[in-house]
Formats: C-alpha cells, structure tokens, sequence
C-alpha cells in the first residue's frame, strides 16, 4: 500500500500534539479521509475550498429497545 504525505504548517503540529492523550487522532484522520476520497469520487472537479469539515453527535442508542430473545 502506497504511504501518502502531505506538509503541514508547524502551528497545526503543534495544536496536533498538544491533543488530550485520549485523542486517537489517526481514527479521526482515517474517516476524514475516507469521506474526501468518497466525495472527489462523485466529483473529480472539486476543489479544496469546496470541503467544510464538521463533526455531528452520535446517534444515541438508548432510545432503541434491545430485545434478547
């Protein structure tokens, strides 16, 4: 598998490693990516200032009711 690499300016290192221990950042970065390649698949013309990275809350379980039958 091919590694890719992409320079980063040295305050977003800094931000990346100044993260809470608890942060898996490569979790993160990994569904990051697989939502961009899925988009520039739909779309190959896209541009960078066409992303807007947002985050959405969890969808909460706990409403659904869980039979064990």
């Amino acid at each position: 598998m091919a590694k890719y690499t992409a320079t980063i300016d040295e305050d977003t290192r800094q931000r990346i490693h100044a993260l809470p221990g608890g942060v898996n950042f490569s979790a993160f970065m990994r569904k990051a990516i697989t939502v961009f390649v899925e988009a520039l698949e739909k779309d190959p013309d896209l541009e960078p200032a066409n992303f807007i990275i947002a985050h959405t809350a969890r969808k909460d379980i706990t409403d659904k009711k869980i039979r064990l039958r």
